[in-house]
């Protein structure tokens, strides 16, 4: 035994000593920029229209370029998180009956749990001031509710709540809502929080009458509705909560193209032409990867797009 461990033990040594490491030279790749109409200090000028044309020498496996518009910034590449303005809008109809106030919008950044109780005690903010309802059948927008003093940083969750009330007695509304988004709106860039379409599955409904399929909140990919019912449909409160709404959530940048990959062969030039006038700041990444290394090189320039 002791000669088995002893053979093993060399054995493993070696073994150690033979593994070496895939390592990788860094790229020797040079991009150059040289037909801009003019120079005004570290910037290029170009007019609108006109194609930056860009030449490469040396060597890299792999070249992205971003060419700094709106989404293909290098600066944002891990960016996940970016708090802007929280806006709320959507399209309402209402239909039927002559009660009045039977829906209430609300929003509240503190909802600790999804049950009954909790949501009905919840710190809500009442904001149906701040939008617009319809008052029949033609369908109205709200316009875009600002909601950015209920959140004070990238990670507050945010929840948007539409709140029934129907009396018996006289027939009770129908509200109909599509068109729902809830956008975070930064200056040079809006990201999608919630929608109609994606966020059928994840709406939570609460109420106290539960009769009748139509008297509580019918959430699909294109509205949500409820049908008070007739004169002998009991008190009706019927809410639905929306999912949590991350309000500083964006989703991270990415290249605008890949100018070269470890399959093709060196290329020599590269061109671009800018859809609108304004300041970007183009970037090259070219990279060497293996499995345990990777080395990489950044040429940024700093482009004008004048009329």
């Amino acid at each position: 035994m002791k000669y088995l461990f002893n053979f093993l033990l060399i054995a493993g040594i070696c073994l150690s000593a033979c593994k070496k490491e895939l390592t990788t030279d860094a790229p020797t790749a040079n991009i150059a920029l040289s037909n801009a109409r003019s120079t005004i200090g570290d910037t290029l000028v170009f007019k609108l229209g006109d194609t930056c044309k860009f030449t490469l020498s040396g060597y890299a496996d792999n070249i992205a370029f971003w060419s700094g518009t709106v989404g293909n910034k290098y600066e944002y590449r891990n960016r996940v998180n970016a708090l802007g303005k929280t806006i709320l809008s959507f399209t309402s109809t209402l239909q039927y009956g002559t009660q009045t106030n039977s829906l209430q919008v609300l929003a509240t950044n503190k909802l600790p749990a999804r049950d009954s109780a909790t949501v009905v005690n919840a710190a809500w903010t009442n904001i149906t001031g701040r939008v617009t309802l319809a008052s029949n059948a033609t369908a109205v927008n709200s316009g875009n509710a600002d909601l950015s003093d209920l959140v004070t940083n990238a990670n507050d969750s945010l929840f948007i709540a539409f709140k029934f009330m129907g009396l018996t007695g006289s027939t009770q509304r129908t509200w109909t809502i599509t068109n729902y988004t809830v956008n975070n709106v930064l200056p040079d860039f809006t990201f999608n929080l919630g929608s109609i379409a994606g966020d059928a599955n994840f709406w939570t409904r609460y109420g106290n009458v539960w009769a009748t399929a139509t008297s509580r909140w019918l959430a699909s990919t294109t509205s949500l509705k409820i049908d008070g019912g007739n004169a002998a449909t009991p008190n009706n409160t019927s809410w639905i909560v929306s999912k949590a709404l991350y309000a500083g959530r964006v989703s991270p940048d990415i290249s605008t193209s890949t100018v070269k990959n470890i399959t093709a062969s060196a290329t020599t030039a590269y061109s671009f032409k800018y859809p609108a006038t304004g300041k970007y700041k183009a970037s090259f990444v070219a990279f060497n990867v293996t499995p345990d290394q990777s080395k990489s090189t950044l040429k940024e320039y700093n482009i004008k797009i004048i009329p």
